[in-house]
């Protein structure tokens, strides 16, 4: 949904990514670009043109991402943001448990405007947090991050923040493998994320921008299981194995046998769930020399043990 005076990045940015997510085969999406108006110009000057209408329903399971814009906060709002949060609270509202709502920087405040926001934690650009708050007082407002998942609601920092909410997105939705596919595609990473404990270890560790660690990362992640030793796999990239560790630690502020390790347990954790499979053979499945060295990085990282956490 596009606001008067929508900034170009907050838009191209998301719908890039999620455009992308036909020709690389991951998912059929359309993309649809709605305003109040069939065209408006851009606050970088570009007029866009031949918007649809803002629809009557939103089908199950769509995303409606609320993209930012440069507003004047001093000023009334304008007819055409006044029909904007019209519309939201009139038709996204009543169906926000079977849609996924977001909001792209200042796309946080037509969200808020419509009580979208009451009794959620949501963030926005961090110039305009403060006001965010004092304007939604039921909203929880928070500072130093880069995006918010509450669920069925999405919000996130400013203006490039709304490429890492696509990607996230994309994540939960498609899995891991096709947010860093679509990641690769377009020649950016994931920024910033390695401290959130809740994305998947496929995501973590990828706020940097050295392609052969990014190499060294898609094919752990491809190959979780991998046995090769880390002087085989450092070989693989033309390094010795002391030049690839330093370079992995330096890019990704953790160790490559540690990040290894953290996809290893990820493999084990999904095969719990998904499968009948004994201990033994999921130690063997995910690479481990044994079942008692995968008990062992087991309890580094968990406290219930492996047979306890499938039936909890």
């Amino acid at each position: 949904m596009l606001p008067p005076r929508v900034h170009m990045l907050d838009l191209g940015g998301p719908l890039q990514l999620i455009a992308s997510l036909a020709p690389l085969r991951i998912a059929a999406v359309e993309t649809c670009c709605i305003g109040a108006g069939a065209a408006l110009d851009s606050h970088q000057g570009l007029r866009l043109a031949n918007l649809a209408p803002l629809p009557e329903r939103v089908p199950a399971g769509d995303w409606v991402i609320v993209i930012g814009s440069k507003h004047d906060f001093r000023a009334p709002p304008s007819a055409e943001y006044a029909q904007l949060v019209s519309w939201l609270r009139r038709v996204v509202a009543p169906q926000r448990e079977r849609i996924v709502l977001a909001g792209v920087c200042t796309g946080a405040f037509l969200l808020g405007a419509a009580g979208l926001l009451d009794g959620q934690a949501c963030t926005t650009h961090h110039a305009h947090l403060t006001r965010l708050q004092q304007r939604h007082p039921a909203a929880r407002v928070l500072a130093n991050r880069l995006l918010v998942d509450e669920g069925a609601l999405l919000t996130s920092a400013g203006v490039a923040a709304g490429i890492d909410l696509a990607l996230h997105l994309i994540a939960r939705q498609f899995g891991a493998a096709a947010a860093i596919e679509v990641a690769r595609e377009n020649v950016v990473p994931f920024r910033r994320m390695s401290g959130d404990a809740a994305l998947d270890a496929q995501l973590r560790y990828r706020d940097h921008d050295h392609e052969l660690i990014h190499a060294v990362q898609d094919f752990l992640v491809a190959e979780p299981a991998c046995t090769l030793s880390y002087t085989e796999l450092a070989g693989r990239f033309a390094l010795s194995y002391r030049h690839l560790a330093r370079r992995f630690r330096d890019a990704c502020g953790i160790t490559l046998k540690a990040y290894h390790q953290q996809l290893r347990i990820a493999r084990a954790r999904q095969l719990l769930r998904d499968s009948d499979a004994p201990v033994e053979r999921i130690a063997e499945q995910c690479g481990f020399a044994s079942v008692q060295a995968f008990r062992s990085a087991w309890r580094q990282i968990e406290t219930l043990s492996p047979s306890a956490w499938r039936a909890a």
